[in-house]
């Protein structure tokens, strides 16, 4: 048996996170931004917490995204921090709502409405090339999907990558079908 020594931690030690490390670049394998559920246990909230609860969850867990769940626990959406903004909370409160009485339900990103990529799709993609589809389709966010096994596997973000790779990448979600093909024959 190998003997190990146990030592204090030093006042110099800080906590690091990804972002913090710079060896990815855009033409990093796409892979390697995947938030992928077979290694990591994604955050999780449930539909029925009150949006303002949800928010400092985000808030103070320093998250930009959370699956939701159903009182099944059956996945049925995508909440993120931009969904509990408070401009988006008062856009419903204008709309006739009572503010402390929105849920996550009420502002997330409903299952049906997010796009998936297929994970054999990443074998060999770039992050660029990700982010220029997620770019074309107006989405920020990103299930990856084992198709073989119908897992939902992960989630890209592109806030995510942003933020890992130290640079700005918006991507404007269109206000409506309309918009978008204005926009993508404005492009053609």
């Amino acid at each position: 048996m190998k003997k190990l020594d146990l030592a204090p931690l030093q006042d110099l030690d800080k906590l690091v996170f990804p972002e913090e490390f710079h060896e990815l670049s855009l033409d990093s394998p796409a892979l390697k931004f995947v938030t992928d559920f077979k290694k990591h246990h994604p955050a999780v909230l449930t539909a029925s917490v009150s949006a303002l609860d949800a928010a400092q969850v985000l808030r103070t867990g320093h998250l930009a995204w959370v699956l939701v769940m159903d009182h099944r626990g059956d996945f049925i959406g995508l909440l993120t921090a931009e969904d509990v903004s408070y401009q988006r909370v008062m856009q419903r409160v204008a709309a006739g709502h009572v503010r402390g009485d929105l849920t996550v339900g009420d502002l997330m990103q409903r299952r049906n409405q997010l796009q998936q990529m297929k994970l054999g799709q990443l074998q060999g993609a770039k992050i660029r090339d990700v982010l220029l589809a997620m770019r074309q389709s107006g989405q920020r966010h990103c299930l990856v999907v084992d198709t073989d096994n119908h897992h939902v596997r992960g989630v890209i973000s592109a806030e995510d990558v942003s933020a890992r790779l130290h640079l700005d990448f918006p991507i404007d979600r269109p206000a409506n079908m309309a918009a978008m093909v204005r926009e993508v024959a404005a492009v053609h």
